[in-house]
């Protein structure tokens, strides 16, 4: 709204400058054009009296006669009484602009003459031209008189036809401003409708652009997390004993999360972004365990020392191949938080985890939320060495190991909504159903369990599980 404003007081102020410019320029020609006729229709006037009076000459004097010294009177009262009624004035120069009649009051007095055209050359029209009498300008024409070097000039003031052509021209501002005025209402007017209905077009199109854009990247989502949870699949059919682990996985990460994001502390690093990423990146953080041996990930006895250690690798794998596709796709950030979170979420609290024996604050918040969800899922969920530890029991370990292997402050917040987790726990269990497999895998998980132990947060009772 801001911008259409702002496009419409621009083009309106545009369009008003060229209005005025161009009214300013209208009236400069309208002035000159009445000043222009009107002193042409002084030209005409004076030349007309001339003609009157030399005709009134003519009847007194014979055709081609020379007007008499004494006659020349005569002819200039002639003059006067013709151009007198019109408030001009006349006079008679001898060849030399000097003044005959009226009777000048000094001896000799000449006229500044300005001719317009070269009609001087001919004695027997008239010619037109300016004069300068007592700093005032008159213009006038002059006559040759018959048979004498001289003229008989009638000449009016131009003060007096430019105040004329004032008068005239008087109402012109007041018509221009009016113009000015009604002409810039109709253009703001047309402006805002035109101006009005671009935008619309525009914020139409936009709109329906911006859907189009949304529907893709929406499908693009769906199709990426869809990869990715497959991909994330792969990995756990190598070790199917997790059941929905990686639903599982995914859900508590996003509600934990969630809840973080209500706390000032994580308010400005948990935003719905990064709650919507760790939903899907938390999938792939046993992405590494495609590189691990069967015969280490699916033994069904204790591990060896070398064992161990080359199940740890898992870590590095995961992060490492990731990073390796983020890097080309030129830093995607959801890559970004899962490769942190394939590298550290066995990373603890106290600098005791892997694979780089990270500690504190060190290791990615994404990564500790990964390692405490993990660690509940495995104490919760029911494995075929195991079964699954009551809530209580997983709240009390997790509780236990706030400060050791887990972030205080994410237990602290995590205690807030253990009983919610519990009922998503719930909602994926599956009944036990008995088998002769499930019972022998049992009873090797004992001989494991004590190993196992040493890396989760559960005692060593003689059942244990792996985290994931």
């Amino acid at each position: 709204m801001r911008l259409r404003t702002r496009q419409f007081l621009l083009v309106i102020a545009a369009q008003t400058v060229c209005l005025a410019v161009g009214l300013w320029m209208q009236h400069r020609f309208t002035v000159a054009s009445v000043g222009e006729a009107v002193e042409a229709e002084a030209w005409s006037d004076i030349e007309s009296t001339l003609d009157s009076a030399f005709a009134e000459l003519r009847q007194t004097e014979p055709v081609g006669a020379t007007i008499a010294e004494d006659r020349l009177g005569a002819a200039f009262e002639t003059v006067a009484r013709h151009w007198g009624r019109r408030a001009g004035e006349v006079m008679i120069v001898d060849a030399d602009w000097q003044v005959i009649l009226p009777a000048p009051q000094a001896a000799d007095v000449r006229i500044k003459w300005t001719p317009m055209t070269d009609a001087h050359k001919n004695r027997t029209t008239s010619i037109r031209g300016r004069l300068n009498l007592g700093g005032e300008v008159h213009i006038a024409v002059a006559r040759a008189l018959p048979g004498r070097r001289g003229f008989l000039i009638a000449h009016y003031p131009r003060a007096r036809f430019e105040s004329s052509t004032a008068v005239l021209v008087s109402a012109l501002p007041a018509v221009g401003g009016l113009t000015f005025l009604w002409t810039c209402a109709l253009l703001s007017l047309a402006v805002y409708v035109v101006l009005a209905r671009l935008h619309d077009d525009i914020d139409k199109e936009r709109s329906e652009n911006a859907q189009d854009a949304l529907r893709q990247t929406q499908s693009l989502l769906r199709t990426r997390d869809a990869v990715i949870f497959g991909l994330a699949k792969l990995a756990e059919y190598r070790d199917p004993e997790t059941g929905d682990h990686l639903e599982r996985i995914s859900t508590y990460s996003t509600m934990l999360a969630g809840e973080l994001r209500r706390h000032p502390e994580y308010h400005h690093r948990v935003t719905p972004a990064f709650i919507r990423l760790i939903g899907i990146s938390s999938a792939l953080h046993d992405i590494g365990k495609v590189g691990i041996d069967d015969s280490i990930l699916r033994k069904p006895g204790r591990l060896t020392p070398e064992e161990y250690t080359s199940m740890q690798v898992h870590t590095k794998i995961g992060g490492e191949c990731l990073q390796e596709i983020e890097q080309r796709l030129h830093g995607s950030n959801f890559l970004q938080m899962a490769r942190e979170i394939a590298y550290a979420h066995h990373e603890q609290w106290d600098g005791a985890g892997y694979p780089f024996g990270l500690a504190g604050k060190a290791i990615p918040l994404s990564a500790r939320i990964v390692a405490l969800v993990d660690n509940y899922d495995a104490l919760s969920s029911r494995r075929v060495y195991k079964e699954p530890y009551p809530h209580e029991k997983c709240v009390a370990i997790i509780r236990e190991e706030a400060g050791k292997k887990l972030d205080p402050n994410l237990v602290a917040v995590w205690l807030q909504i253990e009983h919610k987790f519990k009922a998503v726990s719930e909602q994926y269990a599956e009944p036990q159903e008995p088998s002769a497999e499930r019972d022998a895998a049992a009873l090797r998980g004992t001989e494991t369990a004590r190993q196992e132990a040493e890396e989760l947060c559960v005692p060593a009772t003689g059942t244990s599980t792996r985290t994931g």
